[in-house]
């Protein structure tokens, strides 16, 4: 990666997993925002079928 916070970092594969979600969930405003974005896009990709909300609760 060139001209990125994470130039010239490297991580341990022991460690990757635990490294990336402490950035993830703890890195700046932007990446937190980034990450839930794609986070929820994925999670709810395959089975999950989006329905629009009406604006009206049950009764």
């Amino acid at each position: 990666m060139t001209g990125t916070p994470e130039e010239g970092h490297v991580v341990e594969e022991a460690i990757a997993y635990d490294y990336a979600l402490e950035r993830c969930l703890k890195g700046t405003e932007e990446d937190q925002r980034e990450f839930r974005e794609m986070l929820v896009e994925w999670f709810y990709s395959g089975n999950w079928i989006e329905e629009e909300d009406d604006g009206e609760e049950g009764a």
